[in-house]
């Protein structure tokens, strides 16, 4: 397994000392490797959204508890790790699977990339343990003002290479044509504004740096698309990656595919990717 993914996940399991939440299985018949964020209000612009719209739980709840409740059992291959550091709360804005009875992102599940439609070599990540890659774009839009994947947003993640060295990552919602559009162009206005943010330790157990940078020659995709290049480091884990992020939105929806690796990206397969996202919207 890469770095990428081996190290977060150690760290993160090593710390927490929990299993997965029950809210990462999907209910019968949903496809392997696919994850959902809460439903949010309908119109909010995915990606552009407040983090109280994302973190908000049921009424009642004091504002940043999560309602996610923890399966039984012990994730394979974990073992228990003793850790002096305080176990980080999860928050309300986690990843969690829609129920069975949702057709919205039941249906938008199915138009995720699926298994042979992503670029040769990859294949679903079916064990991520969290969304720690999938709010990136999300972040990125915020310049990493709290932002977490946005509420109506579903993801799925897929790795390449032998030690599954490259991470490819996509996320859909569908907030409506306009506020498809406006989060595109909040992704093409972060810079140069926005040329770095820290996200604080949480989840993982380590701060997690971002540095922003234009891409150089991004396509045009879909009805309106967005492009920025960014480098990943987690200090603590010695941990650096290159990673691009494409937006694009295409009729009522709002698609990212992001591509991360500690060599360059393979910047020809990650448009390829963005552009069959999009065609398989159409």
């Amino acid at each position: 397994m890469s770095r990428i993914i081996a190290l977060t996940a150690a760290a993160l399991l090593s710390t927490v000392l929990t299993p997965p939440s029950a809210a990462h299985a999907g209910p019968p018949g949903d496809p392997a490797g696919a994850r959902a964020a809460p439903a949010g209000p309908p119109g909010e612009p995915a990606g552009v959204g407040s983090a109280q719209a994302v973190h908000a739980g049921p009424p009642g709840e004091p504002a940043g508890v999560g309602s996610a409740q923890a399966a039984p059992g012990e994730p394979a291959g974990a073992s228990p790790v003793t850790s002096t550091a305080p176990a980080p709360q999860k928050s309300a804005g986690a990843a969690s699977v829609p129920p069975p009875d949702d057709p919205v992102a039941e249906r938008l599940t199915a138009l995720l990339l699926a298994a042979g439609e992503a670029p040769t070599g990859f294949t679903l990540q079916t064990d991520a343990v969290d969304d720690l890659f999938a709010r990136i774009p999300a972040e990125i839009a915020a310049c990493g003002k709290g932002a977490r994947v946005p509420a109506g947003t579903v993801y799925r993640e897929y790795v390449r290479g032998a030690g599954e060295e490259e991470l490819l990552v996509e996320t859909l919602a569908e907030p409506g044509g306009d506020a498809a559009r406006a989060a595109v162009t909040t992704v093409a206005g972060v810079l140069p504004a926005c040329t770095s943010f820290t996200r604080a330790a949480g989840e993982l157990p380590a701060e997690m740096g971002f540095a922003l940078s234009p891409y150089p020659l991004a396509p045009k995709i879909g009805d309106a698309s967005a492009a920025v290049s960014f480098v990943m480091t987690v200090p603590a884990l010695k941990l650096t990656v290159k990673g691009r992020l494409l937006a694009a939105a295409a009729g009522e929806s709002y698609v990212t595919v992001l591509l991360m690796s500690e060599a360059d990206p393979a910047v020809a397969d990650l448009e390829a990717a963005a552009r069959a996202a999009v065609t398989k919207l159409s």
